[in-house]
């Protein structure tokens, strides 16, 4: 199965390179990992369907959010849980 990261960033975010940086190494080692990278002020109709509120923010298959920077180990682990909606059935 492949899972798709979703990197939100602004132009003028101190943790967005980083946050950056820390997905790719990720998809750098995982290639069941696609990541694509968003410009929250040019894709503000994505931002806005996942609720997002902040900068950086990683959307992980469509559900999970993580804001800030994250730890890889974090990443790693929120990507091999299947994201569940409200009655604990896998969203989707």
């Amino acid at each position: 199965m492949t899972h798709f990261v979703e990197v939100f960033y602004s132009e003028h975010c101190p943790g967005c390179s980083e946050a950056r940086r820390i997905v790719r190494q990720l998809v750098s080692t995982r290639p069941d990992i696609a990541v694509a990278e968003f410009d929250i002020a040019v894709h503000v109709g994505m931002a806005t369907r996942y609720g997002l509120i902040a900068t950086p923010a990683v959307v992980i298959d469509g559900g999970a959010v993580l804001y800030g920077v994250p730890r890889v180990a974090d990443l790693e682990s929120r990507v091999d849980t299947p994201v569940t909606g409200r009655d604990g059935e896998p969203a989707g």
